[in-house]
C-alpha cells in the first residue's frame, strides 16, 4: 500500500483551493462555446468509444513506468480543462481520480436515463484523489475501464430524456452530456499523465 504523501507543501501552498475551478476565461468559453460544440460533434456512442480509447492510452502511459515513478507527485503546467489545484498529482493520483469520477458517471447516468432525480449536489473539491492508494492502481484501473461501457450500457435507457443533473462548471447536463463531459474527462487528464511523465 503506498500513500500519497505531500511532497511539497510551498507548491501546494501556491496552488488554487480544490474545487477552485478554471479562469473566468476558460471557464466561461468552456461553458458556452467549448462544450456545446463538442456535444454537437460527439454522438452517444462516440462519447463511449472516446471513454474506452483514452483509458486504454493511459494504461499504457501508467504501465510504462517504474513504481517509484507512478507515485511521483510532479508539478505539471497549466493545461486546458484542468483546474490550478489539479496541476500537482502522480499518476497514480490521475489514476485514482479517474476511478472516483467514472465511478460517479457509471452510477449516475443510468438513474438519470431512467428518470431519476439526482439528489446530490456535484462538488469537485470531493472529487480529488487526496486518499491512500494502493499499489495495484494500475489494474484496478484497468479492471475499471473494461467494466464501464457494458455496465452503462446494461442499465441506460433514454440518453436522450430530459432529466438533468447540474455540472458546477458546465451547468444542467441530461444523460448523453454527461457522457460527453467523461469522455472529455478522460482526454485532459490523460494529456496530464503525458505532462507529467515529461517531466520525469
Amino acid at each position: 500500500m503506498t500513500e500519497s504523501t505531500i511532497d511539497s507543501q510551498d507548491i501546494i501552498g501556491e496552488l488554487g483551493k480544490a474545487g477552485g475551478g478554471l479562469s473566468k476565461t476558460r471557464g466561461v468559453f468552456l461553458k458556452y462555446v467549448g462544450f456545446p460544440v463538442l456535444n454537437t460533434l460527439i454522438t452517444w456512442q462516440r462519447a463511449l468509444d472516446i471513454f474506452e480509447k483514452e483509458g486504454e492510452k493511459v494504461i499504457k502511459l501508467a504501465n510504462s513506468l517504474e513504481d517509484k515513478q507512478l507515485f511521483e507527485r510532479i508539478l505539471v503546467p497549466t493545461l486546458f480543462g484542468l483546474e490550478d489545484n489539479s496541476r500537482y498529482y502522480s499518476v497514480a493520483m490521475v489514476l485514482e481520480h479517474l476511478i472516483i469520477v467514472g465511478s460517479a458517471l457509471q452510477e449516475r447516468i443510468p438513474l438519470l436515463s431512467q428518470g431519476k432525480s439526482l439528489d446530490m449536489e456535484v462538488k469537485i473539491e470531493k472529487y480529488k484523489p487526496y486518499v491512500e492508494i494502493e499499489s495495484n492502481i494500475i489494474e484496478t484501473y484497468t479492471q475499471f475501464v473494461q467494466n464501464f461501457r457494458k455496465i452503462v450500457e446494461a442499465q441506460v435507457e433514454d440518453v436522450y430524456i430530459d432529466n438533468h443533473h447540474k455540472h458546477p462548471w458546465f451547468g444542467n447536463l441530461k444523460p448523453k452530456e454527461w457522457a460527453v463531459m467523461g469522455a472529455i474527462h478522460q482526454m485532459v487528464h490523460r494529456r496530464q499523465i503525458e505532462a507529467i511523465i515529461a517531466k520525469l
